[in-house]
């Protein structure tokens, strides 16, 4: 009864071990490390690997938002063979650390959904506070004032000029603004509506760093009608 009991075991222990087992060589993070904006965008090729004893089934590959992946060049895989798949990050006006993943489903019992982390983190020589200017207060005939700040985030001088704005906005500052490293600016345009309804704009100007020849901020708000001082529903 014994010999029997222990045989048992031993079969159950061989069956258990032997299944598929996903791996992504070098680990579940991707990292570009430290990128400029120019990179964008980011492309690198992730290798999936059968490390276990049985034959690996790979059913998806589906990104998050704001990056992409392409077919893998085989989607069965024996023990120890490896297969490709190239991915890309978009990203786009972000500055500072940006994380995306990649969610792989396949028939790895211990391990049926598997997220590989994909990350890098750009470094804007000339950071926007935010990449666009909001109006929160616009109305017909009364000015209104949206700012931000424009920081040199690199290691060398650098000299903003030439700023101007469409669709009737006044940029200050005026000239050149001389920036050291890690000096910033603040950046305002203002307004004063002749119309209600949707505003959109852009402020612009150009430095001398060799990575942002030029810069364009988009400028939005919503222009509202102005309540008349002499109507007041209600009254004789």
């Amino acid at each position: 009864m014994f010999r029997w009991s222990a045989v048992l075991l031993v079969a159950t222990a061989l069956i258990v071990s032997a299944q598929p087992k996903l791996e992504v060589v070098g680990g579940d993070t991707y990292n570009w490390g430290q990128v400029k904006p120019s990179a964008n965008p980011l492309k690198g090729t992730l290798k999936l690997k059968n490390a276990g004893n049985q034959p690996l089934e790979i059913k998806a590959v589906k990104p998050s938002c704001g990056c992409t992946a392409t077919k893998l060049d085989k989607d069965v895989l024996q023990p120890g063979e490896v297969a490709s798949v190239d991915v890309s990050l978009n990203i786009g006006t972000a500055s500072g650390p940006v994380t995306k993943t990649i969610t792989i489903t396949s028939n790895d019992p211990d391990n049926q959904t598997k997220i590989v982390w994909l990350k890098a983190e750009v470094v804007r020589a000339i950071m926007l506070s935010m990449p666009y200017l909001a109006f929160t207060d616009l109305s017909i005939g009364k000015e209104s004032t949206a700012s931000i700040t424009v920081k040199n985030n690199s290691t060398e001088n650098v000299t903003c000029f030439g700023f101007e704005g469409t669709a009737g906005l006044i940029v200050t500052p005026k000239g050149k603004v001389e920036l050291k490293p890690g000096e910033e600016f603040k950046l305002s345009a203002t307004l004063v509506p002749e119309k209600e309804g949707y505003f959109s704009g852009t402020v612009k100007f150009s430095t001398t760093h060799p990575d942002f020849p030029s810069v364009e901020v988009p400028v939005y708000g919503n222009v509202l009608k102005p309540t008349s001082p002499v109507f007041q529903p209600g009254r004789p």
